[in-house]
């Protein structure tokens, strides 16, 4: 918590004279009795009206304190930050790549990435307006400068993941045409990973919100079968999506047998290849 103005705070020291004032009472004029049979209630008062006796339980102090640590708050104006955009265009690409449907996350990596779009569809300015673009194999707008909450909500409900991997360039190519010359862009990009080395620049202010875990994201990015004199050959490619390099192993299986298998290494955002020969009337 913030404060507009926290030098008022200093207020709160007003509590200390309150205080004082109930460690300080008058003191009463002393006269002689006969018996103090009659005068306890006197006593006990006498005792709690001198100086510097101990705070005992007040209700009337506690309210009165309570009061001025309310008033004191209220006059330093607290607030909280949160992250909104302030004005303008912001463009949301949403990851819709195969890894999205990872459920490491409670259903799934998608559904939580659109969570994020909705708090941010939510949380638009009056004068803001927001792109929604679904970044699959072929990316595509959903919802074009839209400062309509409603029409941004459906767009997000609507989105499904795919199964291939994200095509970055394509997409940033639209979120560039999307903030064109705005003066005041926003570009978030909800993701579990797997961007490109080299992002193109964009106008405006980027942010990148991570979801899931980050564990191993390979996947089969090109499978094929050639001919060749001594029988059919089958290229493999192996691509790793994620950040750091990764091992995994690669099995072949032809008609419904164990054919080969291999361990790859594939470095982070490469792919590795195999060519295995393989014998003629073979089924996959």
């Amino acid at each position: 918590m913030n404060f507009l103005s926290p030098s008022l705070l200093a207020l709160a020291a007003l509590a200390a004279p309150i205080v004082l004032l109930y460690m300080l009472k008058l003191r009463r004029r002393e006269m002689e009795v006969s018996s103090t049979l009659l005068w306890q209630m006197v006593l006990r008062d006498r005792e709690a009206n001198s100086p510097w006796q101990k705070l005992r339980r007040n209700l009337l102090l506690f309210l009165q304190l309570l009061l001025l640590a309310l008033l004191v708050l209220a006059l330093a104006r607290p607030f909280l930050p949160v992250a909104v955009v302030a004005s303008g265009q912001i463009t949301v690409l949403l990851d819709a790549s195969a890894s999205m449907s990872a459920t490491d996350l409670s259903p799934s990596r998608f559904e939580a990435a659109q969570a994020v779009a909705r708090r941010l569809a939510r949380d638009l300015p009056g004068d803001g307006l927001m792109t929604l673009i679904l970044v699959g194999p072929q990316p595509r707008v959903l919802a074009s400068a839209s400062a309509d909450k409603g029409e941004l909500t459906a767009a997000i409900d609507s989105a499904r993941p795919s199964v291939g991997s994200a095509n970055w360039e394509a997409a940033f190519a639209l979120a560039s045409g999307a903030n064109g010359s705005v003066a005041h862009s926003t570009t978030v990009i909800v993701s579990d990973g797997g961007l490109p080395a080299h992002t193109p620049p964009l106008t405006g202010e980027v942010r990148y919100v991570p979801v899931g875990e980050q564990a191993a994201n390979l996947g089969i990015s090109a499978l094929s079968l050639r001919p060749a004199p001594g029988g059919p050959q089958l290229f493999a490619g192996v691509a790793n999506y994620g950040e750091a390099g990764a091992q995994t192993i690669l099995t072949i299986t032809l008609d419904g047998q164990l054919f080969n298998a291999q361990q790859l290494t594939v470095a982070a955002g490469q792919t590795a290849g195999v060519v295995l020969d393989l014998y003629e009337g073979v089924t996959l």
